[in-house]
């Protein structure tokens, strides 16, 4: 078993290569990328500076590698994570159709247990096991007053149709009318007519009348109010093949309101084969290498639906007319990861670690998209896909803990890390695809040495 001796004041001055060994460390630093290079190199640096007598509750975290270890932790978690392509050619008022990812925020918690095989007569190796769980979501949102006197939403490109849309308003009130004629997919059609008017005074009407075909549906709606006057028009048709709306008119109180939601769930679990190394200069280090299984969820929902200005006079309410999309992204991820563990005593009762590991992984991603229009009494499926990717990928982790002993056996936690993923599923022009992404940490726990 390669053990070492925790060195005393006096020992450390009689072995001038304390300094050279830092250097090594430093310079291996200076090769890792710049993501993670730099929040090494101060802590490291800190360490280089500091030159301190291991007391004994030090000393039984650094030989932690000889003992059975649990460990736990709880914190925040947060990602990059990309907002999916939305259905083709999806246009709406104050937008491309494209809404800013939202910040996606969470909690994450982790066990760790370490066995050591002495007694198996291994040597000085072990046997640990990590497994992390997190779950983080997000949103934003947006809310869009048409300007103007007419607008138009569209989501990829309905069968054919025909909309003729009117309003009018002088002294003796407001006028609206409205034609549809629609055939959908399949060939079958709606047609829908429509007049309204509302004489100067207090007097209004809202009237909707929505048709079903086959394999999709025709709406139509007619405001007015004699009190203004004022007068709006809206209608819309939709199939499996896309939808489309236009508004006319007076469309002050009318909104476009639009929301993007995502959620992400992961897991990690790994079983490390390792063995602790005490070198001479107070740093122990730990190489270790194991399989590794991790898995990923992506949910996000989109929603854009347009309120319609209905007359509060006329006691009618018109449903919201719109354009749902739930897009689901998952992977599962086989491989290997390689990597080391560095201990250096920073002070009385305080210890910096420093975990490093990379690896490689086979990957399996599926995704589930289902775009739908809604019309008041009609919800019409768009498209519906199920796709699947497979191949290798590269992974990475980074991590620093300083760790505070309160007696011989228990210790306090606080650690930050980064997660680095180079093949995550992504739903890209209507297709599954892949990109790289990173997550990050922080967290306090409680290590505990049997």
């Amino acid at each position: 078993m390669l053990r070492g001796n925790v060195l005393n004041a006096d020992d450390l001055e009689r072995h001038p290569s304390n300094e050279e060994s830092h250097g090594n460390i430093t310079g291996f630093l200076a090769r890792l990328p710049g993501r993670f290079a730099g929040v090494l190199a101060i802590v490291v640096c800190w360490q280089q500076s500091t030159n301190v007598r291991a007391d004994e509750s030090t000393t039984a975290m650094l030989t932690s590698g000889h003992a059975p270890t649990f460990s736990w932790d709880f914190g925040a978690r947060w990602e990059d994570v990309d907002t999916p392509d939305l259905f083709s050619k999806v246009i709406f008022p104050g937008t491309s159709g494209q809404l800013e990812p939202p910040d996606t925020i969470g909690l994450r918690t982790n066990l760790s247990f370490r066995l050591p095989l002495q007694d198996t007569g291994m040597g000085p190796f072990f046997l640990e096991g990590d497994a992390a769980l997190s779950r983080a979501s997000g949103s934003s949102g947006r809310v869009v007053q048409p300007t103007g006197n007419g607008f138009d939403l569209t989501a990829g490109e309905p069968t054919g149709g025909i909309i003729s849309l009117a309003t009018g308003r002088d002294l003796v009130g407001a006028t609206a009318a409205g034609t549809i004629d629609f055939t959908d997919s399949s060939g079958d059609d709606a047609q829908i007519m429509a007049f309204a008017h509302s004489p100067a005074g207090s007097n209004a009407i809202t009237q909707y009348a929505t048709s079903g075909t086959q394999t999709g549906a025709a709406f139509l709606a007619l405001v007015t109010s004699g009190d203004t006057p004022s007068a709006a028009a809206y209608a819309a048709f939709a199939d499996d093949r896309g939808l489309f709306f236009q508004a006319l008119g007076d469309l002050d109180g009318s909104v476009v309101r639009s929301t993007i939601e995502q959620q992400a769930h992961d897991f990690d679990q790994t079983l490390w084969l390792g063995a602790a190394l005490e070198l001479a200069n107070g740093w122990t280090i730990t190489p270790r290498f194991g399989p590794t299984y991790r898995s990923t969820r992506r949910d996000t929902t989109f929603r854009t639906e347009i309120d319609i200005a209905e007359s509060i006079k006329s006691g009618v309410a018109i449903p919201a007319v719109g354009y749902h999309e739930k897009v689901n992204l998952s992977a599962d991820y086989y491989g290997v990861l390689t990597g080391f563990s560095a201990e250096a005593p920073m002070a009385e009762n305080l210890l910096l670690r420093i975990n490093v590991n990379g690896g490689v992984a086979h990957y399996r991603a599926r995704l589930d998209n289902r775009a739908t229009a809604i019309l008041p009494g009609a919800d019409i499926t768009l498209s519906a896909s199920e796709q699947g990717r497979r191949g290798g990928t590269f992974l990475a982790d980074v991590s620093a803990a300083m760790i505070f002993s309160s007696s011989k056996s228990l210790s306090l936690k606080f650690e930050a890390g980064t997660s680095f993923l180079a093949d995550v599923p992504i739903y890209r022009s209507g297709k599954l695809a892949t990109e790289d992404a990173q997550s990050y940490y922080l967290a306090v726990g409680l290590e505990h040495r049997f």
